[in-house]
């Protein structure tokens, strides 16, 4: 019996990945909400790790992964003095035939992957074999690790049950800002709107979501924009949409953060 079988072209395929597994232990600590332009397969082997994605906060076992795809916005958060020994993939997605299972999603939803125990136990080995070979310039022997890699937790079933619940009032605030964006211009909207202080404000954001209202809220706005300026907006109607108020601001924060600016960004 003969078979055939086609691979789709693939006019690129790009991967950036790095190692951390020293065994120094490292203070808790919140890294800042960021996004990027690719997918984001970050994978916990050792540590008392969380990972915030979008609204979500997700709580890490040795061995599971999170997937984040382009423009949805997330942070690791290192709970306690521990060490912190995990690997991070980023992939260009522009291929459906690899990545297809892992941009289905909704943002902030189903991010967390958690292969059975015998198959942690394998991947322990395709991660020492890709470094081996990634040590030894060995493309085709990484390429090949990767593919493995990538069929293993396209397989995983999203865990649901590591969300951490948060308090209703937060909810609808974090509601408000998904559908309103445009209409939010600053934090004062929320505080007016739920009847709160902006204290109160920080304490639901740094207890539930461990950053700060601003700096999520700003987060969102670039994620919006970014994903208007993919779609063909100028710089200006991105801008608007997105709920910054003040154009040239927005160039100049733009490039800050993402070192392009909105122009640039969309031509790229």
């Amino acid at each position: 019996m003969s078979y055939k079988f086609e691979i789709p072209a693939m006019d690129r395929f790009q991967v950036e990945y790095y190692f951390s597994n020293q065994p120094n232990a490292h203070n808790a600590r919140i890294f800042p909400p960021h996004l990027h332009d690719k997918i984001e397969l970050y994978i916990l082997l050792d540590g008392d790790v969380s990972f915030m994605v979008e609204s979500s906060l997700y709580k890490l076992s040795s061995g599971d992964a999170i997937v984040c795809k382009p423009n949805e916005m997330h942070n690791c958060i290192l709970n306690s003095l521990s060490v912190h020994k995990h690997l991070c993939f980023w992939f260009d997605c522009n291929d459906e035939f690899l990545f297809k299972s892992f941009l289905t999603h909704d943002f902030g939803k189903q991010n967390l992957l958690c292969p059975s125990a015998e198959e942690k136990t394998r991947l322990l080995g395709v991660y020492e074999r890709l470094q081996k070979a990634s040590d030894q310039n060995d493309t085709l022997k990484s390429y090949y690790l990767m593919l493995e890699i990538l069929d293993i937790f396209s397989k995983c079933v999203p865990n649901s049950e590591s969300y951490q619940t948060m308090p209703s009032l937060l909810c609808d605030i974090l509601t408000d800002i998904d559908e309103n964006l445009s209409q939010i211009k600053d934090l004062q909207f929320l505080t007016s709107k739920y009847f709160i202080s902006q204290s109160t404000l920080n304490r639901l954001f740094k207890e539930y979501l461990h950053t700060t209202p601003k700096l999520y809220l700003d987060t969102k706005r670039f994620a919006f924009a970014r994903q208007l300026l993919r779609k063909g907006c100028n710089g200006l109607q991105a801008c608007m949409q997105s709920g910054f108020s003040d154009y040239s601001n927005f160039i100049r924060l733009f490039k800050k953060r993402f070192g392009m600016t909105p122009k640039e960004y969309r031509n790229n």
